[in-house]
């Protein structure tokens, strides 16, 4: 590997974001606008900070924003994740006041302000109740319905076996993910953010200066490492080039979905022996592969549709007013379907995701699947959790992943998290549960609420 022609200025970035989904076009957002409020010259081509994104398929096409189901909520069982949705859905709504620009004056990513409906039997009724007591301390607006309630407020579901319900009456709903990243995307080159279309294939790696201080990394098992590694820049493969350009970086952060738990062994992380100083634990993200059904059903009930969640697991949501609605399960753990490829298994459909739909809307019992897709999620497999924040050895490599299905409705709040942190060294939105930390001292981040 070696130098190559001009990627960016000076191929040198203050800030190199690897991935070009809503997570790292979000992200390079929010530490512009987190230079603009800190520093005196403003965060501008006159400051001279240089923001850089690096995305292999800039169209997006099988990226996971794109082959989302567009879901927002904040029925989750844990405050760090319903902190993230709800800024998220507060920033959407406003989209029009931050993203608007010359050429793009009225930003607008659809959104459904229509709540989640998550259902529990009699079994699950404990567990509901106590998620719905931490997401009403927690600020978020949720309702409680019994089974007659549920009934009398929705008569077209079959309440059979139902105990309780919640239903989520603001920051909850759907919209469209590629109309929310492509808003990001008209947004960025108007602040000077360079996007460069390209795959990373290697980093480089330095000792830190002898004159800081290393810091010690304490594990689980009590012994301390030391932290005085750094990335001093990243190998970039582009379309043109037949060598990888070297671009240097000041602060990295691995923000590329479902590859990035390969991207993050590219870089070192959890490669290499104890022994010589190196952590053991490696970035837990991989792909997992989540199968979206559109169906055609004009039977169906239509403008009081929710998000519904069944207690099976089964969801389904209104798509339009045409008699199209989208839905899906995720498999078990022992039937995780094949990541070679994106096609679809339309037999899972038939023998898991209908029955389940048709028992709770017998009006679903006629549907008709009209189409599909498959698309991936960045899965982490510790604790299908997110992973913002430093790597503890690499002095200045971040993570923004690993969020198992909930990376787009937790964008804005992750993103303007982690922006927070890298360029003022503080964030007032807690984001310790999502630390790297985490596995190696071996706290996982608990969430029940999990579809």
């Amino acid at each position: 590997m070696r130098d190559g022609p001009i990627v960016c200025p000076g191929n040198e970035a203050d800030y190199l974001i690897l991935g070009g989904g809503i997570m790292g076009q979000a992200l390079a957002f929010n530490i512009w606008k987190a230079m603009e409020t800190t520093t005196v010259l403003k965060a501008s081509k006159h400051y001279g900070c240089k923001i850089v994104v690096v995305e292999q398929d800039p169209s997006l096409l099988e990226s996971s924003t794109a082959l989302s189901a567009g879901g927002i909520r904040t029925q989750f069982s844990n405050p760090a994740n319903i902190q993230l949705s709800m800024l998220t859905a507060e920033f959407i709504r406003d989209i029009k006041v931050h993203l608007s620009t010359v050429d793009n004056q009225d930003p607008d990513a659809q959104y459904n302000p229509q709540g989640y409906l998550t259902m529990a039997t009699q079994s699950g009724a404990s567990r509901l109740m106590k998620n719905y007591q931490t997401q009403v301390e927690t600020g978020a607006k949720i309702m409680l319905f019994t089974q007659d309630h549920l009934k009398e407020t929705f008569p077209w579901i079959n309440v059979e076996g139902i105990e309780l319900a919640t239903y989520g009456l603001e920051n909850e709903g759907w919209f469209d993910p590629m109309m929310y990243v492509n808003s990001f995307k008209a947004k960025n080159p108007t602040l000077n953010i360079h996007n460069v279309k390209g795959k990373v294939v290697g980093f480089k790696n330095i000792r830190s200066d002898p004159a800081y201080l290393p810091n010690i990394v304490v594990m689980a098992d009590g012994k301390e490492v030391i932290q005085d590694e750094k990335i001093e820049g990243v190998y970039i493969k582009m379309p043109e080039h037949e060598k990888p350009i070297f671009v240097k970086s000041g602060t990295t952060v691995i923000c590329c979905g479902a590859m990035s738990g390969e991207v993050a062994r590219l870089a070192g992380v959890g490669e290499g022996r104890p022994e010589d100083g190196n952590l053991p634990s490696q970035l837990p993200v991989e792909r997992r592969k989540r199968y979206v059904y559109v169906v055609h059903c004009p039977d169906a009930p239509m403008f009081d549709f929710p998000f519904l969640v069944d207690p099976s697991g089964a969801y389904a949501r209104r798509d339009g007013f045409g008699g199209k609605y989208i839905c899906g399960m995720s498999p078990t753990e022992e039937n995780e379907p094949d990541i070679t490829n994106l096609d679809v298994d339309c037999n899972f459909f038939d023998e898991e995701v209908w029955p389940r739909l048709a028992h709770r809307i017998p009006a679903f019992e006629k549907l008709k699947m009209t189409s599909s897709w498959a698309g991936y999620y960045d899965y982490n497999t510790y604790d299908q959790n997110g992973v913002i924040g430093p790597h503890p050895y690499h002095l200045n490599l971040y993570f923004l992943t690993g969020f198992s299905g909930h990376g787009l409705q937790q964008s804005y709040g992750a993103t303007k998290a982690l922006a927070d942190l890298i360029v003022k060294g503080e964030t007032d939105i807690d984001i310790s549960p999502f630390s790297f930390n985490r596995f190696i001292s071996n706290q996982p981040l608990l969430e029940t609420n999990i579809i």
